[in-house]
């Protein structure tokens, strides 16, 4: 399952390629075999080319063996020069004939053995020619009467005739078999062609069917992973986070919306061009790696390199930075970058998350400005508790040694706070009522 997911992933997988190799090892094979049946089938034409070679070199011996024969009676019976200057010419060339024979059968002792008898058939019969000629010379047409009736030329010319006639035959039995030979070689090399090709056909339809099934596959394979891949992109543009990925130099790789938003760069922008670095504070940076530094007991540099070293230290750097808008403002954000792994175990990249923490900031601030102004105030506040002994009518305290004391005097004793007196206005109406009654009373006559 784990070989044909990475087929998967590399591209087509291996199945389908099995019938193409085995179509071309059938090639390659049908190739070699056919290479040697077509050296066989040369090496049989050249013997059935040798073999009429021969056959023609045989006839061509045997027309000058007549010619030779001829010129002797024409000029022996009817004392023709002409004949006599044929005969000479031809005698001449059977030497040079008999000489090619003997080349063109050196391989084959039978041929050799009639040769060498041919030889000498026709050494004694130039010689009884030679005799004929010169017995015409001397006594004429009854001197050749006389010789013929001995019989000894034609014996001659047919002990010669016979040897020719086995020596053809010979070589029109091994014409024979060397042309069979070349025809079966010539059947069974186009028998193999025909094999080997349409088994190759088939093969490679088989090799095309199963390639059209793997792409089917891989297309639906790859549906599905574009739309897992919108999908992520649709999650990672809705995050209210941003997040950035880059590969192990730190170069950005994905930078959702997010990102854009919060640092004011665009996607296009950063992505396969930029770092990280481009919006970290450089003095920050450059703090984290002298701390790790001293903690590693090596020098990091403060690039990327002391973000990636801190990933691969503690798994996961997180914590509160300050980032750089594409402006130049500042804003504090959260951070947390971690590995991206691949699934022999190796680094790939890195991804990281962050969001902006300002209004955070802000409010945490005003929490502790509140919770400062509300210790201050509690430390100016003395509580008063328990039952205070208060008169109905005067409105007198009695404190704890048994002494009356006005209201004033005890909330002054137990707090910080202090009395600020006025009248309230039902207080002040009685009053001004009061005084209104007692200067009419005053005004009035006494009565006698």
């Amino acid at each position: 399952m784990r070989e044909a997911k990475s087929e998967r992933r590399n591209g087509l997988g291996i199945r389908p390629w099995l019938p193409v190799a085995a179509s071309m090892a059938i090639m390659a094979m049908v190739a070699f075999v056919a290479a040697e049946n077509v050296k066989q089938l040369n090496e049989a034409s050249q013997w059935r080319r040798h073999s009429t070679d021969v056959i023609l070199s045989e006839h061509s011996f045997q027309d000058n063996l007549l010619e030779i024969q001829r010129g002797m009676r024409g000029y022996v019976t009817l004392g023709d020069t002409n004949a006599l200057e044929s005969f000479y010419r031809n005698v001449a060339v059977e030497p040079e004939q008999l000489w090619q024979l003997a080349a063109f059968t050196a391989d084959n002792p039978k041929q050799q053995k009639r040769i060498m008898a041919l030889v000498d058939a026709m050494t004694t019969l130039i010689a009884l020619d030679n005799k004929a000629i010169a017995t015409y010379r001397q006594d004429g047409y009854a001197g050749i009467a006389k010789l013929d009736g001995t019989g000894e030329g034609r014996a001659a010319f047919g002990r010669a005739q016979d040897i020719l006639d086995r020596f053809s035959a010979e070589e029109q039995m091994l014409w024979a078999g060397r042309n069979i030979s070349e025809q079966n070689q010539y059947n069974h090399t186009g028998a193999l062609l025909e094999t080997g090709c349409a088994l190759a056909a088939v093969l490679l339809l088989l090799a095309h069917y199963m390639a059209g099934l793997e792409l089917k596959s891989r297309l639906r394979v790859e549906d599905q992973l574009r739309h897992t891949l919108l999908l992520q992109n649709a999650i990672l543009d809705s995050a209210d986070y941003g997040i950035v990925a880059t590969n192990m130099e730190g170069v950005v790789q994905t930078f959702n919306r997010a990102a854009e938003r919060l640092l004011g760069y665009t996607a296009a922008e950063v992505v396969g061009h930029a770092t990280p670095m481009l919006w970290r504070d450089p003095q920050e940076i450059a703090r984290r790696a002298e701390l790790l530094s001293k903690k590693l007991g090596a020098s990091v540099n403060p690039t990327f390199d002391a973000i990636a070293k801190a990933v691969q230290l503690e798994s996961v750097d997180e914590g509160e930075w300050t980032f750089i808008r594409k402006d130049g403002s500042r804003f504090p954000c959260l951070s947390v970058v971690t590995a991206l792994g691949k699934t022999d175990g190796e680094f790939s990249g890195f991804i990281g998350l962050f969001r902006d923490i300002s209004e955070r900031k802000k409010n945490e601030q005003e929490r502790e400005q509140l919770i400062a102004k509300l210790k201050s105030t509690l430390a100016e506040v003395k509580t008063l508790s328990g039952l205070i002994p208060i008169c109905a009518w005067c409105k007198n305290v009695r404190s704890d040694t048994g002494y009356w004391q006005t209201v004033e005097q005890y909330v002054r004793r137990h707090s910080d706070a202090n009395f600020s007196h006025g009248v309230c206005p039902s207080c002040a109406a009685k009053f001004k009522d009061e005084i209104a009654h007692a200067t009419q009373k005053a005004k009035a006559p006494a009565k006698a």
